[in-house]
């Protein structure tokens, strides 16, 4: 059996990819002796793959050699070779080949991939259309034992975070944990304000670039920009906690696992590598105490605006002094 993973949503792709394997362990390969995971973009050779795909399995009647961005490899020999064993069936059909790419290369150069999803049990995995996001919304509700109003429900469908699965599916994850704890076990859209990154105007990314660049003087005028559009506060206020907080769970990471790499930090936090790539840019302008000061800042402005103690356009204002200081 040979399936590809592959399309625009990697976040779903990805999670189907790590659960054929560790489904695959429970049913056929408990010990771990046969199932070989390959990573392509890390001093992988070649004649390594080639070797465990023809390899017949250990006591047992199936192998699984599963490979992370067969793409990179630059040898073309070997995508021919490849091509030419799984075509002419040189690969035992104990072996599984489990394949995942975030983009597949031009068919000209490598035919090995259109090959490959033209096999019975690939999956291509596009954009969710709103009435797919509701279910899996839904299903992802029902895994963590809470419920969701339908208000909330057309909320989060339409909110455009759910244009990036990595990020929209880790603020999910946060808000369903939370709403686990109520008594309720639910969702409305009272735990959406609360928690949920609100809908924000492309600009207020660039304040907070500016503000991750410490950069006084433009994100102050961006600042004055969100409120000369006729910005709303809490949006505003919303993405910069949302960022800070996002930098922090990454720095702490760091912090803790100093040789991690972008992609196993986006896994094991459940954002894009992308996000975490641009993160790390900026990572080293913050120590993990300044972050968690900043952060601490952001949680006391938020007090203090629901508390009637203070102005939140003149609180910001204040903020952005600080951090660019």
């Amino acid at each position: 059996m040979q399936l590809l993973l592959h399309g625009p949503d990697t976040y779903r792709s990805r999670q189907q990819f790590k659960k054929l394997i560790k489904d695959f362990q429970a049913k056929r390969d408990p010990g771990g002796m046969n199932t070989v995971v390959f990573d392509s973009s890390k001093n992988t050779e070649p004649n390594q793959i080639l070797e465990a795909m023809t390899a017949s399995p250990f006591l047992a009647e199936k192998r699984m050699v599963a490979i992370e961005k067969l793409s990179a490899f630059k040898n073309q020999e070997f995508f021919d070779t490849l091509l030419e064993f799984l075509e002419n069936k040189k690969i035992p059909e104990s072996t599984v080949l489990l394949v995942w790419e975030e983009v597949l290369p031009e068919k000209k150069k490598h035919k090995i991939f259109d090959w490959l999803a033209k096999q019975k049990y690939s999956q291509f995995f596009g954009q969710l259309n709103p009435k797919e996001l509701s279910k899996w919304i839904m299903d992802e509700a029902k895994k963590n034992k809470v419920e969701i109003d339908k208000r909330a429900l057309d909320f989060l469908i339409s909110h455009p975070l759910a244009q990036d699965m990595w990020i929209f599916s880790s603020e999910l994850n946060k808000l369903f944990i939370y709403a686990s704890q109520l008594d309720t076990g639910r969702v409305t859209l009272k735990e959406i304000e609360l928690l949920f990154p609100p809908v924000v105007d492309e600009n207020v990314f660039h304040l907070v670039d500016a503000l991750l660049a410490k950069n006084n003087k433009l994100a102050t005028k961006l600042l004055y920009d969100q409120w000369a559009e006729g910005s709303e506060e809490p949006a505003v206020f919303g993405t910069i906690v949302w960022q800070f907080r996002t930098l922090l769970e990454l720095k702490d990471c760091v912090v803790l696992n100093p040789r991690s790499n972008s992609d196993a930090l986006a896994a094991e936090l459940g954002i894009h590598p992308f996000v975490v790539r641009k993160s790390l840019g900026v990572l080293g302008k913050f120590s993990l105490d300044q972050l968690k000061i900043i952060y601490k800042n952001l949680l006391e402005i938020d007090i203090k605006v629901k508390t009637g103690e203070g102005n939140l356009k003149t609180l910001l204002d204040l903020f952005v002094s600080k951090v660019c200081n």
